[in-house]
């Protein structure tokens, strides 16, 4: 072998190693900045995945940034929220939930188990935007919220996370935390005369949301506002969540 080819070879295995080192440091991390927040394991747009071993940004969709406390909680009090929690109008009676529509009623029934067939049914409200009802669902190792149209009866959509409506109506986040992969999963929907249309989905590599449901938020500067922790430390070594958060708000691209 040529001593240019012996110089390529010593080249290419530095920035290999220089390249693993870099995602073993971003990896340990316990505070993020600002490029870690882009890097991402995968990308699903219509209905095909790629999975990404190395660190790859997203480049399209949103901006992320980092923020400090004082902003996050500024535009806490100017959060939007379409939902109408009145939870008590339709109470669950013997484990089942009957939700009136023009057309028809809709049930919703518990099956409390122990076993992998468990599943347990909340109903947190409605959102008069899309006309629909919001059942929270419980199940083994998995949760969901439904949408059913409080005309018609028939579900119009499931989503794995609570669907945050943009402040001009026109688009859905749905964030949560993968604590199976160690990602944050967000899939991202616009809404189209009153149809919803899944754009995209994808888990951010080096942090994962915190804090309950209602921390995350559209406020009405446009932005979409959430605490985060990073990945790997997510959890305290005596087993509870992180509380050491940063935040960060996310600006969907035109």
């Amino acid at each position: 072998m040529n001593s240019k080819a012996c110089l390529l070879l010593f080249v290419l295995f530095l920035s290999f190693g220089l390249k693993a080192q870099n995602d073993s440091i971003r990896a340990a991390k316990k505070m993020l900045d600002e490029p870690d927040l882009n890097i991402i394991t995968y990308l699903t747009e219509n209905d095909s995945t790629t999975y990404y071993n190395e660190d790859e940004s997203l480049t399209q969709y949103f901006s992320i940034e980092l923020i400090d406390q004082k902003l996050y909680t500024a535009k806490k009090k100017k959060a939007v929220s379409f939902l109408t929690a009145d939870t008590l109008v339709h109470k669950k009676t013997n484990g089942i939930i009957t939700l009136p529509c023009q057309k028809k009623s809709v049930t919703f029934t518990d099956l409390p188990s122990e076993e992998e067939t468990i599943r347990i049914y909340e109903y947190i409200g409605q959102i008069n935007l899309l006309n629909a009802y919001v059942v929270y669902g419980m199940y083994w190792e998995d949760y969901d919220f439904t949408l059913i149209d409080k005309t018609s009866g028939e579900r119009i959509s499931t989503f794995v996370d609570f669907p945050n409506i943009s402040t001009d109506k026109k688009k859905i986040i749905c964030l949560g935390a993968n604590v199976y992969e160690n990602t944050a999963d967000l899939d991202f929907f616009v809404i189209d005369k009153q149809k919803i249309v899944h754009k995209m989905n994808t888990g951010f590599k080096y942090w994962m949301p915190a804090g309950e449901n209602t921390d995350m938020f559209w406020s009405t500067d446009g932005y979409f506002y959430l605490p985060i922790v990073a990945t790997n430390h997510y959890w305290k070594t005596d087993g509870s969540l992180n509380d050491q958060w940063q935040y960060i708000r996310i600006k969907p691209m035109p």
